[in-house]
């Protein structure tokens, strides 16, 4: 038996081994515990794996660890041109050539065939500006994110379309073991990155 004095401090009584209401965890709050914690783990684990992800997406991995595969049919093909219609026509021409006068201007949408400079990107790289979008030097939005607006999935079948276009001694060298990619590849780009101390 046990008895509280004015002080709320337990007394035994009678030998009995008690301990303070105070320290002793309830049941529910452990519960309670366990059954956040497995849910502050996936999110962690989501947040790092998102990090990570977007980690080695800026670093520009080699076209052989990130590889953007060929269309394989007629319907493949027609759904990245559909998607190619509908997000990147307006800038980017309908035939992949650019908007008018781009190799004068910088700020201008390059051409994506192989009389732009998409092909010295690497598959990652692409990806990752489509993805994340591009700025000028003084901030202003060069290309939006398309991240929120088109799948990863959607942003591959993007790509594959327009790589399906370029010439197929372009896509061999791509393939080499020894291609490499320039990260500034335009005298325009040169000197927008010049600017932006890049």
């Amino acid at each position: 038996m046990t008895k509280v004095l004015g002080d709320e401090t337990p007394v035994r009584l009678n030998g009995e081994a008690t301990a303070s209401p105070i320290a002793e965890p309830s049941a529910a709050g452990a519960v309670a515990f366990s059954s956040v914690l497995p849910a502050v783990f996936l999110i962690a684990g989501v947040v790092c794996l998102f990090a990570a992800g977007s980690l080695l997406l800026r670093q520009g991995l080699r076209p052989a660890e990130f590889r953007i595969a060929q269309p394989a049919s007629h319907a493949e093909r027609e759904a990245g041109f559909a998607l190619y219609r509908a997000n990147c026509a307006g800038c980017h021409g309908a035939f992949l050539s650019g908007a008018a006068g781009w190799r004068s201007d910088p700020e201008a949408a390059p051409a994506l065939n192989e009389s732009g400079h998409a092909t010295n990107h690497s598959d990652a790289d692409l990806f990752f500006r489509v993805s994340a979008g591009a700025r000028r030097a003084d901030g202003r939005i060069a290309m939006p994110a398309f991240r929120g607006t088109l799948s990863e999935q959607e942003i591959v079948a993007v790509l594959a379309y327009v790589m399906s276009w370029w010439p197929d001694e372009e896509l061999k060298r791509r393939a080499g073991a020894d291609w490499t990619f320039q990260a500034v590849c335009t005298p325009a780009e040169a000197q927008i990155s010049a600017k932006a101390g890049l």
